[in-house]
């Protein structure tokens, strides 16, 4: 690039800087003259908490990551400022800035900044240092940075062993029809710069410059030590893939070069593939390639199956369809009845994750169940088995829980949540740490079971650290922000709308005895008598009253919420309705999709926005079939 062109890009970068972006373009040129281009290489600090405040920096190429302590909170691109908040509010930095690749910003120097601020009475110093001052508070606050796909993506391999062809060909297929992504391997490189580091760095930049997003394969770690470093240096996002075997042995270990990765990148923006040659082949013991490799995500991929292969992609391009499924007892069967309409009408699930008894629908989906299989499993376990219904001496809860748990054992197994074919979560209420906890690791069973634990009703998960976990709907019965937390993509949310006035209409005093419970127990009660909620009842509609208020201040983003309707007259535990509730949601489903093509003309919407769509129209379509939203 010469230099007339390299001052065209960044005058154009300059304009795009809150302070420059209405300067005449002679005073951005002065600016120019003025500042230095510096070069900071991968896991380089440019600036550091606590550090003076005395230079500004604009982003050039590569990417940036923000931190404040040890979180991550932001990500930084080209054309984007960089310590513009303390800078013009004085002082000392309020965070600390890491090079996540090899990356070039422009400097401008305390002195240079004064020099062009005195000649360009435009530059409004006072209105910058009271916006920077008051957006440089907010910086410890903010939240935990959500993961984001990277423009440059490099595959590397690991446990020193070359990627396998197959492998190699399944992926170069699921980005062979993806628009403005690009994949090069070692052989794409010029001749001339095979042994020029800084000549290939500049060369995968160009690359990247002119088809905005890349897929850099290091086929072998061993064979092109310029290339893996030239790779590695440049990439926002990186994925290790290595072979699986059915058992974990000394060579299966991180190589020198992971480890390299692993110190260097966040870890959500370093994914794991486990590949295997055939889809029969074992996932188990996962947890055993995933001791001491710190990575945000891992994907199990079969050789033989390119919807693996499909499903990595969307994952590295940043479009991973997550479901999200809500907590509410029997309610949870038109979640079946709703995905068994998507499945059949072409939508497919990246990752799943719910609460209550979301969590147990979506374990047996990342199980690779189908819907009806999976309502099959739910009759079995609340009605043939009546988990519902052994009641115990309540001194730790009212219902016996081992004929819960030898159900979900029987249906769920022994298999751990690392060796799921789908990523997965569940959420639980922490009664140690008095916070939600999202459980990816350990016996699937356990985790659904924590989830759903309801209080009182069945006694509270223990685990092996002395940590006591109870249903997750006490505190987030929608989780939608735990899965933005763990991939970027859109998201479809199923849902029960809040409940309607829940009204008694017996009197207080009129309330039995003990002498009279305990008759009542021996006789059937008499029609008109008084029906008093149940400690049953109150005990279930308890635990989500801190989750209904919490659910209206939902920011549904650019996700899809679904809030499907539930039958006349259906209690929160009444499994006997369950295949009735789910049939009903299929048909409302499919006429929520019927009603958004007619009312958009049947346009090339895609499946996201015909979502979106249907979303408006499902509880009109809900109350033509005569269901509620309670």
């Amino acid at each position: 690039m010469n230099r007339l062109d390299r001052n065209s890009d960044l005058l154009q970068m300059l304009r795009a800087v809150d302070g420059f972006a209405a300067l005449d373009t002679d005073v951005l040129q002065h600016a120019l003259e003025l500042a230095d281009v510096e070069h900071i290489p991968r896991g380089a600090a440019l600036i550091r908490e606590g550090d003076a405040a005395n230079r500004l920096f604009l982003v050039i190429s590569g990417r940036f990551t923000v931190f404040s302590g040890a979180l991550a909170i932001a990500e930084i691109r080209p054309g984007e400022p960089v310590g513009e908040l303390a800078f013009f509010a004085g002082g000392t930095r309020t965070a600390s800035v890491i090079a996540a690749r090899d990356s070039s910003v422009l400097c401008l120097t305390r002195e240079a900044y004064d020099t062009l601020s005195a000649q360009t009475p435009a530059l409004a110093n006072g209105i910058l240092a009271a916006l920077s001052q008051r957006l440089a508070r907010t910086v410890r606050g903010s939240p935990a940075l959500r993961p984001s796909a990277g423009q440059v993506c490099a595959v590397l391999p690991g446990a020193n062993r070359p990627l396998a062809a197959a492998f190699v060909q399944g992926l170069r297929r699921a980005f062979a029809a993806a628009p403005n992504w690009k994949v090069l391997d070692e052989t794409s490189r010029p001749d001339a710069l095979r042994h020029d580091l800084e000549e290939t760095g500049r060369w995968v930049r160009s690359m990247e410059a002119a088809h905005d997003t890349l897929i850099l394969l290091c086929t072998d770690a061993d064979g092109d030590p310029v290339w893996r470093k030239a790779v590695t240096n440049n990439a926002d996002t990186i994925v290790v893939a290595l072979p699986k075997g059915a058992q974990f042995g000394p060579l299966d270990a991180p190589s020198a070069l992971e480890r390299q990765v692993y110190q260097a990148k966040m870890e959500a923006n370093v994914q794991l593939v486990l590949y295997r040659d055939t889809e029969t082949d074992s996932r188990a013991q996962t947890v055993k390639w995933l001791n001491d490799r710190m990575v945000g995500l891992h994907h199990h991929v079969a050789l033989d199956q390119p919807k693996d292969f499909d499903r990595l992609g969307r994952f590295v391009r940043g479009e991973a369809v997550g479901l999200v499924l809500c907590g509410g007892g029997s309610f949870g069967t038109a979640h079946l009845g709703g995905i068994k309409y998507l499945q059949e009408h072409g939508y497919s699930f990246d990752f799943v994750g719910g609460t209550s008894v979301g969590s147990a629908m979506a374990g047996a989906l990342a199980m690779g169940l189908d819907p009806d299989h999976v309502m099959e499993q739910c009759e079995d376990i609340f009605i043939r088995s009546k988990a519902m219904s052994k009641i115990t001496l309540p001194r730790y809860s009212l219902l016996d829980h081992h004929t819960l748990d030898d159900a979900f054992l029987r249906h769920y197994g022994t298999q751990d949540i690392e060796d799921l074919p789908l990523n997965f979560f569940a959420v639980a209420t922490s009664l140690t740490d008095n916070d939600v906890r999202v459980m990816r690791t350990g016996p699937l069973w356990r985790a659904i079971r924590a989830s759903t634990a309801i209080p009182g009703i069945f006694p509270p998960m223990l685990n092996p650290d002395g940590e006591v976990l109870i249903d997750g709907s006490l505190i987030d019965n929608v989780p939608i922000e735990a899965m933005r937390q763990l991939k970027p993509g859109p998201n479809i949310i199923l849902n029960f709308l809040p409940d309607k006035a829940w009204r008694v209409m017996a009197k207080y005093e009129d309330l039995p005895n003990r002498a009279q419970v305990v008759a009542s127990l021996l006789r059937r009660p008499k029609k008109d008598a008084p029906r008093h909620p149940s400690a049953f009842a109150i005990l279930a509609r308890s635990m989500v009253v801190n989750a209904r208020k919490l659910l209206t201040e939902i920011d549904v983003e650019d996700d899809v919420l679904l809030n499907l309707s539930v039958l006349k007259g259906m209690s929160f535990l009444d499994w006997k309705r369950g295949r009735e509730l789910f049939e009903a949601a299929y048909k409302q489903m499919d006429m929520a999709m019927v009603r958004a093509d007619e009312v958009s003309g049947g346009g090339d919407a895609g499946c996201i926005e015909r979502l979106k769509s249907a979303a408006d129209h499902i509880n009109e379509v809900g109350d033509g079939l005569g269901l509620t939203t309670r």
